[in-house]
């Protein structure tokens, strides 16, 4: 007996209860977003977001980004915004934050608009509630950082998109219009969603069928990308990019890191134990993740019991014009995530970036799209179709409990955090007294004065001197040292001999004390005085004579 199959690919009615019910979802996304919004303290990253945009015009922050080498150079957009944003609205973290919960809502809208779209009003239900507890994205919602803002771009690019794909009607002047000023944009605002732009002209490229209207498409795109083309061959760090094979933050193999990223992009980086246990660990780091593998394993079962379902679906309504643009949405979805992901390991490859989740951040936009395929055409007769259609639902249901343990982890553990320059600030500000001296060997002094921090010193050099001497230059004639190290792991790094700080200065200073919080050690040392080193020595010469004689 042939199968009977429910099929909502396209054009199905969107009732009220529906209305109310994405409504709902996408408010929930929105509170999500808001939710502990001022909880953690700005972090490293987030301190270069305020240096950038410090002048608070878009000229002043062109500038400090041409004088800056780094990734940041490559997506300008963010900041030329926020730096207005600031000039309007102060710099308390709740305005820096709400600045990229904004567009993480957007982005639920457009992604919903254009899956409804393709696929229907059920499967857009299912993506956006996947969208909504993403804690990649709930994270990322509240980081003072560009990706919120460019994930937005990638959703829209997508909708002004997706009526193209389905050939069913011919991409008007208008849209092609709208699309090209969006890609522009997008190819400006970041290298990474050109990235992305490259991957959508490809699979769109492979699954149409109409080359002429793909040129219609995408030349004029292309050309809206020229003025993104001239001002990255105009940044200085051009041609300075080097090759490395390793990830400079974790210390994995380009591979394992791709492993990583990809598993991060799917549950957020929360949910596995903190990046301590995989920093500089190699494979004894990457078997802690155990699960998270196994994750990954889920995923693409999910994946791909979710795909063989549809496409079976698909042959017993061959009669049916939708399944023909419902296999053609597949494929191009794949198609966006495996060249999107190929582009990905070849970029952190050629430029030697230390290739974190963020660096791939529209992985999820066809992840989203494609995890939820078993709820656009649901069988509900053959033994074999319903244990497929079954999998694939158990493995998204899976996916979508997973993100809620690491939106968890995130919200309530504190070692999970990134940096906590709030209170090593506030105990540097108050700590130490009149003639005491404090440095910061490793970190962004701009968040140490952000939260109230005046007096500490940058000493963080290039070509670092002995600890010691650099402790000498800001101590002075009395007093003592507070020494703060924000990330201590990758400040060590400086050195040939990765010798503890104590061990370092332990001829010239005692340890007094140290004060540890969240990716941060500030270190208290008193100085040897002269008088002392020498009755020490002749101490020691008395006793290397008695033990002589």
């Amino acid at each position: 007996m042939q199968p009977e199959f429910q099929t909502t690919v396209t054009g199905d009615a969107v009732d009220v209860r529906h209305t109310v019910l994405i409504a709902l979802i996408i408010l929930a996304g929105s509170l999500l977003r808001l939710f502990m919004l001022t909880n953690q303290s700005l972090w490293f990253d987030e301190g270069q977001s305020l240096l950038m945009t410090d002048s608070g015009t878009i000229a002043g922050t062109l500038l400090e980004m041409a004088s800056h080498t780094g990734g940041d150079k490559y997506q300008p957009l963010y900041f030329m915004l926020l730096a207005e944003w600031r000039s309007a609205l102060g710099d308390s973290e709740f305005a820096l934050r709400i600045f990229s919960v904004l567009p993480g809502v957007v982005a639920l809208f457009f992604m919903y608009a254009t899956v409804a779209g393709i696929y229907g009003s059920r499967h857009a239900f299912w993506s956006t509630t996947y969208l909504t507890v993403s804690a990649f994205w709930i994270s990322y919602s509240q980081e003072v950082r560009p990706y919120s803002l460019l994930f937005a771009l990638g959703a829209i690019q997508l909708f002004l998109l997706s009526p193209m794909l389905s050939g069913k009607s011919k991409p008007t002047t208008l849209r092609v219009l709208m699309f090209s000023v969006v890609t522009g944009i997008c190819c400006f605002a970041s290298i990474l969603l050109a990235v992305l732009t490259a991957a959508f002209a490809v699979s769109h490229l492979i699954v149409t069928s109409k080359k002429r209207e793909w040129l219609y498409c995408w030349v004029p795109a292309s050309l809206a990308c020229v003025p993104a083309v001239f001002y990255l061959l105009g940044t200085p760090a051009v041609g300075d990019l080097t090759v490395d094979s390793t990830n400079g933050g974790l210390g994995l193999p380009l591979y394992k890191n791709s492993l990583f990223a990809l598993y991060s992009v799917l549950v957020g980086h929360t949910y596995g134990p903190p990046l301590d246990a995989l920093r500089g660990s190699g494979m004894s780091g990457l078997a802690a993740y155990k699960w998270e593998l196994v994750l990954l394993l889920v995923a693409a079962v999910t994946l791909a019991a979710g795909f063989i379902q549809s496409q079976t679906a698909n042959r017993f309504v061959s009669n049916h014009k939708a399944p023909t643009s419902f296999s053609r949405a597949n494929l191009f979805f794949i198609c966006v995530m495996f060249i999107s992901f190929v582009l990905a390991i070849l970029v952190a490859k050629v430029s030697a970036i230390n290739w974190m989740p963020r660096h791939s951040f529209y992985l999820s936009i066809p992840l989203a799209i494609l995890l939820p395929l078993a709820f656009s055409m649901v069988s509900i007769r053959t033994g074999v179709s319903r244990l497929i259609n079954s999998t694939a639902k158990a493995g998204f249901v899976a996916i979508l409990c997973m993100n809620l343990f690491a939106s968890f982890n995130y919200f309530y553990k504190n070692e999970y955090w990134r940096d906590d320059y709030r209170s090593a600030a506030s105990y540097l500000a108050t700590q130490p007294h009149e003639m005491d001296s404090s440095i910061m060997l490793w970190g962004h002094p701009r968040l140490l004065s952000y939260y109230g921090d005046t007096s500490t010193q940058d000493r963080w050099e290039v070509n670092p001197r002995p600890v010691s001497i650099v402790m000498d230059d800001a101590r002075g004639d009395s007093g003592n040292v507070f020494v703060a190290i924000n990330r201590e792991f990758t400040w060590a790094r400086s050195f040939r001999q990765h010798t503890d700080l104590q061990s370092q200065v332990s001829d010239n200073y005692d340890l007094v004390s140290v004060k540890k919080y969240v990716n941060f050690n500030i270190y208290e040392f008193s100085h040897i005085s002269n008088n002392v080193k020498e009755a020490t020595q002749a101490n020691t010469i008395k006793v290397v004579e008695s033990v002589a004689m």
